[in-house]
């Protein structure tokens, strides 16, 4: 039996890089022009929709707070209500 290639000629091989699949042409750089330019589009518009979910998000939080605060007051004002005497009919 013949030994196998040494571990240094199977290295050197993997090291080699192989050519691009598709050779890089003035279409391909303006493709890559239009991307750049859609990604920063959309990384804007998705910074902007954060934004407004952000404000959103603050307005509910005031909202649930609010109504938590009216609904002490509803409880408070029954328990006033409640210990009045009713006072007598003519």
């Amino acid at each position: 039996p013949s030994p196998g290639p040494s571990h240094s000629q199977s290295a050197s091989t993997r090291t080699k890089s192989k050519p691009p699949a598709y050779p890089m042409g003035i279409t391909a750089g303006a493709e890559d022009v239009k991307y750049q330019a859609k990604y920063k589009e959309l990384k804007r518009k998705v910074k902007d929709i954060e934004a407004d979910n952000d404000k959103l998000h603050f307005k509910v939080l005031n909202a649930k707070r609010n109504i938590q605060r009216m609904k002490l007051e509803r409880a408070i004002l029954y328990e006033r209500l409640g210990q009045i005497s009713p006072s007598p009919a003519p």
